[in-house]
């Protein structure tokens, strides 16, 4: 199994929890927003030194849980600091952007880190779709018709027009095209059927997000099922799970560190309840992360998941102060990350 460091961009200063969206600019120190970037950039360095095989950045706005409302602007820094990780967007919110021009810059990014680029192209939950006042109902669409249009820009030899539902142009040519053949690694949602069966009908990947392993591993099935219907044989490679994680001594010791830092937040927090609410749904396996505990439950929970397919992990180290945040990742890469690789 693979495993990619998800570079989180949270904001370290008192701030709304994920629940309130959006959150009052006011409450943004920008001193301490730069700092927790640099942060962020610093701890996606020391992931790759420990051995981490990816770093991950996704798109969120509004909040201070995730600073990174382009993560092509944050990928495009891992690609002059990082030297072996591959660097993976996971992922862009396509209906909120031109695909068109989101084909121009990933096909940059995959230069630019001479190769090592994966994409995970997503939807967004219904908050980000107020982002900029996209229409929910359209999202759907948006998200297919906009892969199929960046897979045929980054392929297509001459220059073609482009007549679909959502998009219209009369012109693609995308320069420079990917340095990767034909194109970088694609994942899609792997969280409901729809998904799944239009990411294995394309020969793209799936990716989950704090979904219980029986789950998972339902939705793998039907992936291999369909992807066999359609001519090809997906490998773990192929299936992306994220988790938020808490590497401890011991799982006493994980837990007491969490609870610790959730009361301080829950205290800083109380002073944003005025605030509205509207966030993403907050599912239990964000409330109560899968991969919190000692080396060897963590062991025991990453065996699980590649027994229902999954080939690459993506951890979200986000509990924690900067310096916990380093001694988790100390103790997950010489306890835990070990034994993954050799699953």
């Amino acid at each position: 199994m693979k495993v990619s460091f998800l570079a989180m961009n949270a904001y370290e200063g008192p701030a709304p929890g994920i629940e309130i969206w959006p959150a009052f600019p006011e409450s943004c120190d920008p001193v301490i927003a730069s700092q927790s970037i640099q942060h962020a950039l610093d701890l996606s360095v020391h992931a790759e030194q420990l051995g981490f095989d990816w770093v991950s950045v996704s798109e969120h706005h509004y909040a201070p849980y995730m600073m990174t409302p382009n993560p092509v602007v944050f990928a495009g820094a891992l690609t002059q600091v990082l030297k072996k990780a591959r660097i993976a967007l996971l992922g862009p919110l396509v209906p909120l952007v031109n695909p068109v021009r989101l084909a121009e810059e990933l096909a940059m990014l995959d230069a630019l880190s001479g190769g090592r680029l994966e994409v995970l192209f997503l939807r967004g939950t219904p908050n980000e779709h107020k982002t900029y006042d996209t229409k929910s109902a359209d999202t759907r669409g948006m998200t297919q018709e906009g892969i199929d249009l960046v897979l045929k820009a980054w392929t297509e030899p001459q220059p073609f027009s482009w007549e679909g539902e959502h998009y219209q142009f009369s012109k693609v040519a995308v320069w420079p095209r990917p340095l990767q053949k034909p194109h970088p690694r694609v994942y899609g949602s792997g969280n409901s059927e729809e998904s799944v069966l239009f990411a294995a009908q394309r020969g793209m990947g799936i990716a989950f997000s704090f979904a219980p392993p029986e789950v998972v591993k339902k939705w793998v099935q039907l992936f291999h099922d369909e992807a066999n219907k359609c001519g090809w044989q997906p490998g773990p490679e192929h299936v992306i799970y994220r988790g938020i994680a808490f590497a401890g001594d011991s799982d006493d010791d994980a837990m007491a560190q969490m609870g610790a830092y959730f009361g301080q937040k829950a205290e800083e927090q109380a002073l944003f309840q005025s605030q509205a609410m509207g966030g993403p749904p907050v599912v239990p396996l964000i409330s109560q992360p899968y991969f919190v505990g000692g080396p060897s439950t963590l062991i025991e929970r990453f065996e699980v998941l590649r027994d229902c397919g999954v080939g690459v992990v993506d951890m979200a180290f986000g509990v924690g102060t900067h310096d916990q945040k380093l001694s988790s990742l100390g103790v997950f890469a010489e306890c835990v990350l070990p034994a993954v690789h050799r699953m």
